[in-house]
């Protein structure tokens, strides 16, 4: 039996879900949402639901 492990980038702000593979990643590393480009990472915080990237970049 061969099972396959795959993992899911779950967006906060839209609830998009993706496979992690398919997920583009900023300067710093963090991903960001391929539905609305929200990143996350811990420059973020409380505001997951922004897509204000001025911080991370």
């Amino acid at each position: 039996m061969v099972f396959e492990w795959i993992s899911y980038f779950d967006c906060g702000a839209c609830g998009t879900v993706e496979r992690a593979d398919a997920v583009g990643y900023d300067s710093l590393g963090y991903p960001e949402c391929p539905g609305c480009g929200a990143r996350t990472g811990p420059l973020v915080g409380a505001g997951a639901t922004e897509t204000g990237t001025e911080a991370l970049d």
